[in-house]
């Protein structure tokens, strides 16, 4: 069986355009990892570079940080010409698989995930880091044991570094990242969030291919409750709140856009185990 320096391969979890993801076994501490890398194959010596330097800045901004809600980083190893990431092996898939695989999630279960979401952003934003791609594909899901946890910090920024516009998946990205007059902040997580509870419920892009920036900028998505009759009111409006293209209309932290997640989902579900108490979690 192929090894990674210490690491023993055992499967492919995943790839997408210029990364994949393995699960290894670490020999000295007894317990499964995955392990990432680029797909150096079909990339050129200059996309190598620029996706190292990617792997560098989401080892050293990510792997500062432990919380359950995020996926942990334990290493960065070099072996051959290339260099790794030793993380935090998460059973389960991707929220974007999970979608693939059974449809449109749940209303409880949209809930539970984005409030568990909603606390890991609240933990980065306390410490001064913004995520900038919240997404499906970036939350790694395990619906029998609970888990949700947020991945992939490698275009995130610390809020004391110049923005970066117009960088990130552009279905999720806020009004901000197309507006010269506005900075990047954690209130645009917050958008992207609200963006992918919306997909998370629909299925659907809040927005269409069809001169997406336009649209994000001037239009609001078509209703959840029209796509989506089941949903209620309270859940859309959780929706349209975290997608409001002015700042002041959004939530104005992650742990406020949780604790309305979880107001709503003691309403409607009051008998539900998928959520734990924003309180033991967070200074509120």
């Amino acid at each position: 069986m192929k090894r990674i320096g210490r690491y023993q391969i055992e499967d492919k979890l995943g790839e997408g355009a210029s990364g994949v993801v393995f699960r290894a076994h670490d020999p000295v501490m007894d317990r499964q990892v995955a392990i990432k890398s680029v797909k150096s194959e079909s990339m050129t010596d200059e996309e190598i570079k620029h996706a190292l330097s990617e792997f560098h800045h989401e080892a050293a901004i990510a792997g500062k940080y432990a919380h359950e809600n995020i996926v942990g980083i334990y290493d960065v190893i070099q072996y051959g010409r290339l260099d790794y990431i030793v993380m935090e092996f998460v059973p389960g898939r991707s929220i974007l698989d999970y979608m693939i695989a059974v449809g449109p999630m749940g209303i409880d279960e949209t809930l539970a995930v984005v409030h568990k979401c909603c606390i890991g952003l609240a933990y980065i934003h306390y410490h001064g880091v913004i995520h900038r791609d919240i997404k499906p594909g970036n939350i790694m899901y395990h619906p029998a044991n609970g888990i949700a946890k947020l991945t992939d910090f490698s275009i995130s920024q610390s809020i004391e570094e110049p923005s970066v516009k117009d960088t990130g998946t552009i279905a999720y990205m806020a009004p901000e990242h197309f507006d010269p007059d506005r900075e990047i902040t954690q209130l645009t997580d917050i958008f992207a969030m609200g963006s992918t509870m919306y997909r998370m419920l629909a299925k659907k892009y809040p927005f269409n291919k069809d001169n997406t920036i336009h649209q994000i900028l001037n239009k609001s998505p078509v209703s959840i409750r029209e796509l989506r009759p089941d949903v209620p009111k309270e859940v859309s409006d959780i929706v349209d709140k975290a997608m409001a293209k002015s700042d002041v209309d959004r939530f104005q932290s992650a742990a406020k856009f949780a604790i309305e997640v979880e107001n709503v989902m003691n309403k409607l579900y009051p008998n539900s185990t998928l959520m734990n108490n924003s309180k033991e979690y967070m200074l509120i």
